[in-house]
């Protein structure tokens, strides 16, 4: 089993490999720039593709660029436009081509070409031109570092590395967790619960769509190339990445909470519900309010981290379905409708928390491939927490 994790590094890099860490982003973005513009013109003229190889012979030599570097931005190129056409045979008419022209772009380095020296990680330009030095952290990682990214002040490395299958003990004890927007997991093992909030979470996401509106509206009013346009898409990046870095950190610290709770319970495996389908076919099921709420929640990104953090355990992690595992009552098996945080069974009169409803029902189809009635009830004690304090945190840090 491999464990392939993407990190992110802040770099400050002198004035001469600021020069060539500048030029190299501006060779990639005329690179990127110029397959747009074939793209576009074989479209035009419903000519075939070339492929990848072709494209790699034709921009042989042509950038100050590592040959590598090219191949890299071609392929991503090529893995867009694959992407692009899937999504529209499967008829998401919506998907676009790239269309935009980069005046910069990430030149990507491959993990074969990337060379040490010391405390310094080289980034190749290509035969004659000097590489590009960056000092590398020194809690680096254990690992091979399989690709690396030059960004504006960001270096992201790729590092892969191996590890030994999860040991699973005798017991196998289960849990079972349920992921949602007011309560970030609801995770049980069929005796205790923990509930971690997410409503902070939820307002830093609002505060974010409120924030770009009005930025928007400002831009809107503005001539392209302006000195206050340019100002305001600075100001949209810094605001996109300030709420970037605090979901992230508080996603983090919700997973670390989880793992801890299956530690100290000695769980062998966690049930979770699948929601890699939950904004599929939903613009006609729900209201354009709800779309805006589900879109801006990070479940993915939420279940990777759980995913790596419960691995060094020993810790499986499952998905599995949740239909109907937050409209079953555990105790009779009625569907009922949910309205409210409290869970009402208009059959038996059950009465729970809804999202350990949830979880307790994703806990016993996970154990026995179906949920079955009467076998374990929500727990009565339940621990609340917060990921991290986030009240006011957006306006303190993009105000």
């Amino acid at each position: 089993m491999h464990e392939t994790t993407v990190f992110t590094y802040h770099v400050s890099l002198p004035p001469t490999e600021w020069a060539k860490a500048s030029a190299a982003r501006r060779a990639a973005g005329d690179l990127w720039t110029r397959l747009v513009k074939i793209h576009r013109f074989c479209r035009r003229r419903h000519w075939r593709w070339p492929t990848e190889a072709q494209l790699k012979a034709h921009f042989k030599r042509c950038f100050p660029l590592h040959s590598q570097t090219v191949q890299a931005l071609i392929e991503k190129f090529g893995a867009t436009i694959d992407g692009v056409r899937t999504k529209r045979r499967k008829g998401d008419k919506k998907a676009r081509y790239p269309w935009r022209f980069r005046r910069y772009f990430n030149p990507i380095f491959k993990g074969q070409a990337l060379k040490r020296e010391g405390p310094y990680l080289l980034l190749p330009l290509g035969r004659g031109r000097d590489p590009i030095r960056v000092h590398l952290p020194e809690a680096l990682p254990a690992g091979r570092v399989v690709q690396a990214e030059l960004g504006f002040g960001a270096l992201y490395l790729t590092i892969t590395r191996a590890l030994d299958d999860p040991v699973v003990t005798a017991s196998d004890k289960a849990g079972g967790l349920d992921m949602g927007s007011i309560w970030l997991g609801m995770v049980t093992d069929g005796h205790e619960a923990l509930a971690i909030a997410g409503r902070g979470l939820r307002s830093v996401k609002q505060g974010r769509a409120k924030a770009l509106a009005r930025l928007q509206k400002k831009r809107s009013r503005t001539q392209p190339g302006s000195r206050r346009r340019k100002r305001l898409n600075r100001a949209r990046h810094r605001l996109s990445q300030k709420v970037n870095q605090i979901s992230r950190n508080a996603l983090h610290h919700a997973a670390n909470q989880i793992v801890a709770f299956c530690v100290t319970h000695d769980l062998s495996v966690l049930y979770v519900g699948d929601l890699g389908t939950l904004n599929q076919n939903t613009r006609h099921r729900r209201s354009r309010r709800t779309n805006q709420e589900v879109g801006a929640l990070e479940f993915g990104r939420l279940e990777q981290y759980l995913g790596y953090k419960l691995r060094r355990h020993g810790i499986r992690l499952i998905p599995i379905s949740e239909a109907y595992t937050s409209q079953t009552c555990p105790r009779c098996g009625h569907l009922n409708k949910v309205a409210g945080r409290t869970y009402h069974c208009q059959a038996c009169g059950y009465r729970a928390h809804r999202d350990g409803v949830g979880a307790v029902n994703i806990l016993t189809k996970g154990m026995h491939g179906e949920i079955r009635p009467g076998e374990i009830l929500v727990p009565q004690r339940i621990t609340y927490r917060r990921p991290v304090p986030l009240k006011g945190t957006l306006r303190r840090r993009c105000g």
